[in-house]
């Protein structure tokens, strides 16, 4: 017998059974390492994996934790060598010998050696093998190895389950925190989980995991590394998870996280490691810092979170009311054939109307609503319907003097909504209104003159005739004027003075990528354009004429701390400081007194803030993008399908729709200053272009009288002054 276990043990070590690992290859040990990206200050905000690891160091292991390990796994670990004799006399004697497989036995090394390079199937002979195979690896670590070194490997290739690596991915994953701060109880959880990860892992199985808990703090007692009393105090505390999944779909910034990956291969292109391979964001475990701000990230989306919810619920209330469905059949069934169910079900051979039976059945599904998700008993057209109507939203800020992008939210939901309405094109509206003011200006206007509101007639463009929201068309408004009101009958003239031409190139320049209509029409906002394009548009207005180049990366450094790359800060210039503050003072006015007043006199959003409205045919899109001395943002609300969309200007127009959201994030980043607001622009003097807004024409005031006084400084005609900012009449005292 001992020569046969002698000769067995031989073909296992010469490899007769599977290749040994060579010193070299282990001293060589790599594992794939996820990449982790951090938020401007310093908060993690996702990683780039094949296997979500992310290693630690001593350093940040907390002695307890280690203790707890030692106890349970492997009591004898600074005794052995690597094999602890003892232990797998008892395995080979119970598991061979007597033919009751109690496995067990293995020490760290030996389970290091096990994570790292497998098991294979021998059929009755796997085990032996196996165990065999993994002693003399775990001689071998051990010969190469101190045990200090041993432990950091074992704890950064162990699985805790859930696609979840190493102890500093699993702490965080399931408490929240980096190892450094796991407490007691918090390491004999996570220690426990090791012998059976599903079995004991305390999200889905908290009774299980709080026995296995306490059997370690049972074995920390036996080996004296906590006392009675504690040992007492801490088996009766409950286990408090604070769960945080970090995955592709999980955590702050997903669609930011998504086009931040294309933008990382392209950087990584142009480094190579010592060796002269390519760095592999998914396995090299780097660290890339971005421009995101955690604080202003989060406060976007509740704000996008917040109001859709209110939004949506009157949407739900308008399609319900009007039959959408019945209307809209085709529209239905276009996007049920699209579902990978109506897919699978069709290849498999079922003919339509056997598939749309099937689509019929109800069963419980998790569905999105606005503000998070349900579980619900409903068919899978059910579902469809409402992912139809729902409402979709892209926010994104900027800091306009260095491109820095720091905050990013391209739908409601990433997990279910990965389309990212920050990229996407949709129909400008009047936000694009701006780029025709600027070129009049180019062209020697002056914010202060005024143009005739008659309506015209184009005749070369098939009689096309633009019409004013309020249906008038008299008088003169001042360009600010015009601006502030958005009065398309006057955005149409400037443009045909300037020349269409001479728009779409300015609007090119300023970084307008989709081909634009060389008509009219485009000084309305016909062109489509993505809400990233526009707020970078935006950005030369605050910048005194200057484009920053757009930033979303700080650093990228490999896991030595070497620096990949370093930001380098850029601009151009795209028209003259003047030019730039001419149009920050108009549209100051959009908001002071126009289509945006009630952004200060609704929402309370006080200080200088320069913005336009838009809203586009049928209210099909709603736009709102404004900047502040230090910050720039931009809203876009709207549906996937522009058939779902509101169907009067009360709710669908930018002002009602899109503008709220911009109010509420503004508001929740002052109110918490956690983002520094030091003055980045100077806003020009209120004195600045001080003329009237709109002047009546003399015609209508001798016929007519003073009936339809229009205020100077407000613009507004005093029949819609009820929602205007209102002063108190000064009383004198002869008529009181």
């Amino acid at each position: 017998m001992a020569l046969a276990l002698f000769l067995f043990y031989s073909s296992v070590a010469n490899g007769a059974w599977g290749e040994i690992p060579t010193d070299s290859e282990l001293q060589s040990l790599k594992n794939y390492q996820a990449s982790e990206v951090y938020s401007s200050d310093g908060v993690l905000l996702g990683r780039y994996f094949v296997e979500n690891r992310s290693e630690a160091t001593i350093e940040e292991i907390p002695k307890h934790f280690i203790q707890a390990l030692i106890a349970t796994e492997d009591s004898r670990f600074y005794e052995h060598s690597g094999v602890d004799t003892r232990s797998l006399m008892r395995v080979l004697f119970k598991s061979v010998i007597l033919g009751k497989n109690k496995g067990g036995g293995s020490t760290l090394s030996q389970q290091l050696a096990k994570n790292i390079f497998g098991r294979k199937k021998f059929g009755l002979l796997s085990m032996p093998i196996n165990k065999i195979r993994e002693g003399i690896i775990a001689n071998k670590l051990e010969s190469l190895y101190s045990k200090e070194e041993i432990l950091m490997l074992y704890l950064n290739t162990v699985s805790f389950g859930e696609d979840t690596y190493g102890l500093k991915t699993a702490s965080q994953r399931f408490f929240s925190i980096d190892p450094v701060n796991l407490s007691i109880s918090q390491s004999a959880v996570l220690v426990g989980m090791l012998k059976a990860p599903s079995n004991y892992n305390p999200r889905t199985n908290s009774i299980k995991s709080t026995e296995r808990r306490n059997v370690v703090l049972a074995q920390m007692l036996k080996e004296n590394y906590i006392k009675k009393n504690a040992f007492d105090k801490l088996q009766s505390l409950p286990i408090v998870l604070k769960y945080k999944k970090m995955d592709a779909t999980n955590g702050l910034a997903g669609h930011f996280r998504q086009r931040l990956q294309t933008e990382l291969e392209t950087v990584l292109k142009e480094q190579v490691k010592q060796d002269g391979s390519p760095y592999n964001l998914l396995t090299d475990g780097l660290k890339i810092t971005t421009t995101i701000h955690s604080k202003l990230q989060f406060f976007a989306e509740q704000a996008v979170t917040e109001h859709l919810k209110t939004m949506q619920r009157a949407m739900n209330k308008q399609i319900k009311s009007e039959n959408f469905f019945k209307k809209h059949n085709d529209l239905l069934e276009s996007e049920l054939k699209r579902t990978s169910v109506y897919k699978a079900l069709e290849e498999s051979g079922l003919s339509e109307q056997k598939i749309m039976q099937k689509l019929q059945e109800k069963r419980n599904r998790r569905l999105f609503v606005q503000g998070g998700e349900i579980v619900k008993k409903c068919s899978v057209i059910d579902s469809v319907r409402e992912a139809i109507a729902t409402l979709q939203a892209g926010f994104l800020a900027l800091n306009p003097m260095n491109g820095e992008v720091l905050a990013w939210v391209g739908s409601p939901n990433y997990k279910y909504f990965q389309f990212d309405h920050v990229t996407s094109n949709r129909q400008a509206g009047s936000i694009f209104k701006p780029i025709v003011y600027t070129q009049a200006l180019l062209d020697g206007k002056q914010p202060c003159d005024l143009v005739s509101n008659q309506k015209v007639t184009y005749a070369q463009y098939e009689n096309w005739s633009p019409r004013n929201a309020d249906g008038k068309y008299e008088g003169k408004y001042s360009l600010k004027g015009a601006l502030a009101h958005s009065v398309n009958t006057i955005s149409v003239k400037l443009c045909m003075e300037s020349g269409i031409q001479k728009v779409i190139s300015l609007a090119e320049k300023m970084g307008i990528s989709t081909d634009l209509p060389k008509k009219p029409s485009i000084a309305l906002g016909a062109a489509n354009v993505s809400l990233l394009e526009m707020c970078h548009l935006y950005s030369v207005f605050a910048n005194g004429g200057k484009m920053p180049k757009l930033q979303t990366i700080v650093s990228v450094t490999n896991k030595s701390g070497h620096d990949l790359y370093q930001r380098t800060n850029e601009s151009k210039t795209i028209v003259s400081k003047d030019v730039a503050t001419n149009m920050t003072s108009m549209l100051t006015s959009v908001v002071d007194s126009g289509t945006a007043f009630r952004l200060k006199y609704t929402y309370g959003c006080q200080g200088d803030i320069a913005g336009k409205t838009g809203t586009t045919q049928d209210h099909r899109d709603a736009w709102f993008i404004a900047y502040t001395p230090s910050i720039l943002a931009g809203v876009w609300v709207g549906a996937d399908q522009p058939e779902v969309h509101f169907n009067d200007m009360e709710l669908g127009e930018g002002a009602r729709l899109a503008m709220p959201i911009w109010a509420k994030f503004y508001n929740r980043m002052q109110n918490s200053a956690v983002y520094s607001t030091n003055s980045f622009i100077q806003f020009p003097d209120k004195s600045l272009n001080n003329c009237d807004l709109y002047v009546k024409d003399n015609f209508f005031q001798k016929i007519f009288g003073r009936k339809n006084r229009t205020s100077k400084k407000t613009g507004l005609e005093e029949s819609e002054q009820n929602e205007a900012p209102k002063k108190k009449k000064k009383r004198w005292w002869w008529k009181d």
